[in-house]
This record gives structure tokens, C-alpha cells and sequence, in this order.
């Protein structure tokens, strides 16, 4: 983005601060030499110095001004700068066209000659758009702020002392004194917002692109072009705030889909890889309620007293390897089917037949094998008969 800048126009140099595109934060300063009657060289010179820029702020010198304390009847600014430009040549002993300004809550009034301001203008806008012109003594009070306060020399003429007296931010005298006084009047005005004070005026120029034009040292025609631009950048601004806003909603309604996709994926990963313990839940509650069936069987004088089935249960429990998994168990008086999962389907025959509680033990189906996790298991259905007293 190309740099913004403020230019104060004092009687012998163009003094320049050029600012951040977006933000008001001073890049660097830089001064040039010009005549005011012959405004584009010097323009050309800092143009060729400084490159293209987005807008350009004026604060034209003391030195370039005629300065009066006016009286007005009691109005608002805009109104009792009405008044101003309406009687200039009551105010100002002069029968040329002035621009004139009032300052903002004060009676310091200042005039410029409208036909050289123009001129300057013209040969500005050939490097870039002008969006606030202000007087030097208004520029450098809205530099210092609200707590400005003391009296400040500032450049006039090279035969003159330039001073401007500011008070709770308003400029409350400005005065062009010959040099005849041995004294400079005031004090520099101090460094603000890392601007060097020589070039506060210039910098004050620039904060008021912010402002309504309407204080502005500027022909009642280009008041109103200051306006009408000052219209159009704030609906860029509101047009670039709306797309940036519309595009923050759109990327968390992406990022919103995008987390619920990711979510659905984990929850399918999840249900698939809790299958298996589910299952063995299911046969576990089954198994459970099989016992309760015979225990209550047992205990209503069924086949097999509940003490025996239950110690028929805790036997083959105690005789089976660790890795074996019990999905249904069934009994009939003595005789048992025992199905499941283990590492080896095969070597539980034996293993049951060698136990001494246990006769006639046998395989009922074929065994399948499948993948649990990393594991390998076999399916098994078993028979046997319990001897008595197990």
C-alpha cells in the first residue's frame, strides 16, 4: 500500500511527513526548498523523492497567511465560519478573494489568497488526492491534543518570528513579528508521536483527513469534494469491513463442517473398534441371566441342585486357560455345551479331558478363526459331562 503524507507550505521549503497507508504511525520526514510562486518544481522534486502516494494533507505556513481576531455573534463553528467567508474583507484589509478558516471554538481567523492556494493544489493533485487543507496555527493545536498548552515560535517569513499561543488544545493567538524584536518568542514545539516538532503542523494536517472538512482552509467547491471523498473512502471501508466480515463467517461455517465431518469419521472408528467389546457385554449379560435361570430352577427343584450347578460353573471356570472367552454356557443335569472364543480352539479338549472333573469331552463343530485387534482367535462349541461330586 503506498504511503500517505502531510506537506506544510511555509515560504521557503516544503516540509513532508509521510505516514503507514493504513494507520497514522510516521514513517519518515522530508524537506525540500520551493517558491510559492512557482509551486511545481519543488513538488516535482519531492514527488521525485518520495514516490506515489495514496493522499496528501496541506498545512499551509504561518508565513503564507494573514491572521485576525475576529468577534462573532454567539453560533456554532460552521456558522460563525459562514459569517467569516461571507465579510472576509471586513476582517482582512484586502480586495483579493481569500479562502478563510475560524479556529474550532476560539476567534484566531486566518486568510489565504484563494487564486495561489489553487494553484498549489493543482500542481499536489498531480502526484496524488488532497483530503485535508488546514492552517498551520489550526494543524499544529490538533497535533498536540486536548492538553496543549504554552506558546510556540513556528516559521514564518525570513524577516519575521512566526508564534502561535495555544490553550486547552485551542489556538487562542497567532502572530507574524518582525524580526526587529531581538527575542524569539516561545518555545519549539515539542516531538509527538515520533514526529520532530518542526514538523507537527504537517503531522496535525494529516489527522484531520479523519475530521469533517468542514473547518478546513478550503473554497466553499472544495469543501465540498473534501466531503464527497471523505464519503467514499468511509463506504470503502464499510464495503471492505462487510466482505472481511462475511468472509470470517464463511470460513467458520467451513471450519464448523469441517469439525462435524472429522467427528462423524472418529465416532464410526470408534463404534467399529468397540464391536468386539460389545459383544462380549451382550454375552456376558446373557451368560448372567442363564445363571439366574438356573439358579432359580435349582432352587424351585429342578434337575440339579443350585449347589452343584454352581460348583459345575466354578469348575470349568477354574479349568479353562486364561485367554479363553465364554460366550454362552448351557446345562442339562450334568451334561454341558460351553461356547466361545480362545488362542487355540484345539487344545482345549485335551486340556478339559486331562482335568479329573470332567468325562466324555468333546467338539461339537468345526472351530473358525478370525482377527481380534492384533490377536488371532478360534471359535470353539464344547461338550462334557461333569462327574459328580465337582
Amino acid at each position: 500500500m503506498s504511503p500517505r503524507i502531510a506537506v506544510e507550505l511555509s515560504p521557503s521549503m516544503l516540509r513532508c511527513v509521510v505516514a503507514s497507508g493504513w494507520r497514522n504511525a510516521a514513517r519518515r520526514t522530508v524537506d525540500v526548498p520551493w517558491s510559492p510562486d512557482s509551486p511545481e518544481a519543488g513538488i516535482g522534486a519531492l514527488r521525485s523523492m518520495v514516490g506515489g502516494v495514496e493522499s496528501i494533507a496541506v498545512a499551509v505556513g504561518l508565513g503564507l497567511l494573514r491572521v485576525a481576531r475576529v468577534e462573532l455573534p454567539p453560533a456554532d463553528d460552521d456558522a460563525r465560519a459562514g459569517m467569516l467567508a461571507l465579510e472576509s474583507e471586513r476582517f482582512f484589509a484586502t480586495r483579493a478573494p481569500v479562502v478563510t478558516a475560524l479556529s474550532a471554538g476560539g476567534n484566531v481567523a486566518v486568510a489565504v489568497d484563494a487564486v495561489a492556494l489553487e494553484r498549489w493544489c493543482s500542481a499536489l493533485e498531480q502526484w496524488g488526492p488532497i483530503v485535508a487543507i488546514d492552517a498551520t496555527p489550526m494543524a499544529l493545536a490538533r497535533a498536540l491534543g486536548r492538553d496543549g498548552q504554552g506558546t510556540y515560535h513556528v516559521e514564518a517569513n525570513t524577516d519575521e518570528h512566526g508564534v502561535v499561543s495555544i490553550r486547552d488544545g485551542v489556538v487562542i493567538a497567532a502572530r507574524r513579528i518582525p524580526l526587529a524584536v531581538d527575542e524569539r518568542p516561545g518555545v519549539a514545539p515539542p516531538d509527538r508521536d515520533g514526529v520532530p516538532g518542526t514538523h507537527l503542523a504537517a503531522w496535525g494536517a494529516l489527522l484531520a483527513a479523519d475530521e469533517s472538512p468542514g473547518s478546513a482552509l478550503a473554497s466553499a467547491e472544495r469543501r465540498r469534494r473534501l466531503a464527497a471523498r471523505r464519503r467514499r473512502r468511509l463506504g470503502v471501508a464499510v464495503v471492505a469491513a462487510l466482505a472481511g466480515l462475511s468472509l470470517a463467517v464463511t470460513a467458520a461455517d467451513r471450519w464448523r463442517e469441517g469439525t462435524w465431518r472429522a467427528l462423524e469419521v472418529d465416532v464410526a472408528t470408534r463404534r467399529d473398534s468397540a464391536a468386539a467389546g460389545e459383544a462380549a457385554l451382550a454375552a456376558h449379560a446373557r451368560l448372567d441371566a442363564e445363571v439366574a435361570v438356573l439358579a432359580r430352577a435349582a432352587g424351585s427343584g429342578g434337575a440339579a441342585p443350585r449347589g452343584a450347578t454352581l460348583g459345575a460353573l466354578a469348575a470349568i471356570s477354574n479349568a479353562l486357560p486364561p485367554d479363553v472367552v465364554i460366550l454362552q454356557a448351557r446345562a442339562v443335569g450334568r451334561e454341558w455345551q460351553l461356547e466361545g472364543t480362545a488362542a487355540s480352539a484345539a487344545a482345549l479338549v485335551p486340556h478339559l479331558d486331562r482335568n479329573g472333573h470332567f468325562e466324555d469331552v468333546r467338539m461339537l463343530s468345526a472351530s473358525s478363526r478370525f482377527r481380534d485387534g492384533p490377536r488371532t482367535r478360534e471359535t470353539f462349541s464344547i461338550a462334557l459331562r461333569v462327574r459328580p461330586g465337582a
